[in-house]
């Protein structure tokens, strides 16, 4: 019996996407990119060895490098499940098909819905407005349905089965951005399928083939900077505040870590991925002064994911019982 298509395909696909892990150093789409890794890591040192300065008048530069790379953080259990997720959920992520979605038909169906309804249309601009435009959009707009979508994955039952595996993390390191179920990744990338499309559409509606965006290294402008300004310090035990100021506009380290603390005060609170005006317009934001947060995890309710089988199981079978009316275990 001749074996399906998808099976004889899947051999390529998964070492198509193991192979795209280990590229992840040289990926500026990737969190662990080089760049962004060595800016965190210069941006921790300074921060911790100006609190030596501080508290004891003198810096200690070996002791910073050993609070940064304590075994109790980078080796405690909850980061060796970070580690085995990391490199298995690509294997599933490559048989669930998520990487071949694509924005393209989104782009044509939006574009050709407003030409079906409002008729042509052409916007005169220089091509370098056009190019500091698209830029923005394409930011300002991921990072809003990036809000939204966290929101939902927080306050629908059935979704919050799926994004408790990710706040069950007991400590936090850059690899803890990792730390997702599957169904949950494959939301998000049809979450950038669909708001790179949206975008994409509208202005090839407006200004045609004229699109290009501003990119460093292949990224978006944008998210280059604020990737470079500490975003693997959001995932980790380094605090960094931008200050009451800058937190109004942009999520810091210490803010994202609020959002991971087990107590009950910081739940649900700064869903901002890159800029904090969303929680400020619709009522999550706390900013870090005055903030203490004294561990992380789901609290009282414990960590029920002592392992990837139970990772990858347990949230299927919670949605189950949400979707029956039952409770999640």
């Amino acid at each position: 019996m001749e074996l399906p298509a998808w099976l004889h395909e899947a051999p390529a696909r998964v070492g198509a996407e193991l192979a795209g892990v280990l590229r992840y150093p040289l990926n500026s789409d990737q969190r662990l990119y080089g760049a962004y890794l060595l800016s965190a890591l210069a941006l921790a040192l300074a921060v911790l060895l100006y609190r030596q300065r501080r508290r004891e008048g003198h810096w200690h530069p070996l002791a910073a490098l050993r609070e940064l790379f304590s075994p109790r953080i980078w080796w405690h259990p909850s980061a060796r499940l970070d580690y085995a997720l990391f490199v298995l959920n690509p294997v599933i992520r490559s048989l669930l098909l998520v990487g071949g979605l694509s924005m393209v038909p989104v782009a044509v169906a939006v574009s050709d819905a407003l030409s079906a309804g409002w008729g042509h249309a052409s916007l005169r601009l220089e091509d370098w407005q056009v190019a500091a435009l698209f830029t923005l959009a394409l930011f300002v707009f991921d990072d809003f349905t990036r809000y939204w979508l966290h929101r939902a994955l927080h306050r629908v039952r059935a979704l919050w089965a799926l994004h408790r595996l990710h706040h069950s993390a007991e400590v936090l390191t850059p690899i803890t951005v990792y730390r997702m179920h599957p169904l949950e990744s494959a939301l998000y990338s049809l979450r950038m399928v669909l708001t790179q499309g949206v975008v994409v559409g509208v202005f090839f509606y407006f200004f045609g083939m004229r699109l290009s965006a501003w990119e460093i290294a292949g990224a978006n402008l944008f998210t280059y900077a604020f990737n470079m300004a500490g975003s693997n310090l959001r995932h980790s035990h380094v605090w960094l505040s931008f200050g009451p100021w800058l937190e109004r506009a942009f999520i810091s380290p210490a803010q994202h870590q609020i959002h991971h603390s087990d107590r009950p005060e910081h739940y649900d609170r700064n869903f901002g991925s890159f800029l904090a005006v969303w929680d400020w317009m619709f009522g999550t934001l706390v900013l870090a002064r005055g903030q203490t947060v004294t561990g992380f995890g789901l609290g009282r309710a414990g960590n029920p994911f002592s392992g990837v089988a139970r990772a990858w199981w347990l949230p299927v079978r919670d949605i189950g019982r949400v979707l029956t009316g039952r409770r999640m275990g």
